[in-house]
């Protein structure tokens, strides 16, 4: 499924986002080929929760954070893999989950910084990166003719306490594919 996404991201130069959901913590993962970190194999991965939904048991979040360590390769069409963590020979592909989460929302430093096991929901806004600020707040396209939408991705997550605000983690970037990348 990933190559067959791959395919159709590089044939009509769009950036493939997978927002996965119910799962009750939230982490972002990016499927990449390291060697070309924007072009059309780099697929970025969203996980949330509904915020009403208790986060699971800490002994299941240590295992998703610390399992595995290594990243996951993803082989070609076709082949056998050699084992999630061992590359084969023509693997240019692989899975990995961004450590977003590295301090606690009391400011605490984070053993496990890949996914929060917290009450959360993500916010979401496509931009124009290549927009510039004018003056009095408008916004000025800048002069390379048509530009396309990126977005941002922000963690929200419920702080300590009844009524307190929620804590962001983020932005998680993810850039628009350009054409024939």
């Amino acid at each position: 499924m990933i190559r067959t996404l791959q395919g159709i991201a590089h044939n009509k130069s769009l950036r493939m986002t997978f927002l996965s959901g119910s799962v009750n913590a939230c982490g972002a993962g990016l499927v990449h080929d390291p060697s070309h970190p924007t072009d059309h194999k780099t697929m970025y991965q969203l996980i949330t929760s509904s915020i009403v939904n208790a986060p699971p048991p800490s002994y299941v979040l240590r295992l998703l954070n610390s399992n595995p360590k290594q990243p996951i390769y993803i082989p070609q069409n076709g082949q056998r893999s050699a084992g999630p963590h061992q590359p084969t020979q023509s693997t240019d592909t692989k899975e990995d989950m961004m450590e977003i989460f590295v301090a606690d929302v009391n400011g605490a430093p984070r053993e496990m910084k890949r996914l929060m096991g917290r009450r959360n929901y993500v916010a979401m806004v496509a931009y124009d990166p290549e927009a510039i600020r004018g003056s009095h707040g408008s916004v000025v396209p800048s002069n390379k003719g048509s530009s396309r939408l990126s977005l941002a991705a922000d963690f929200m997550v419920q702080n300590e306490g009844a009524y307190a605000a929620p804590v962001k983690y983020g932005p998680v970037i993810i850039p628009s594919l350009e054409f024939g990348r």
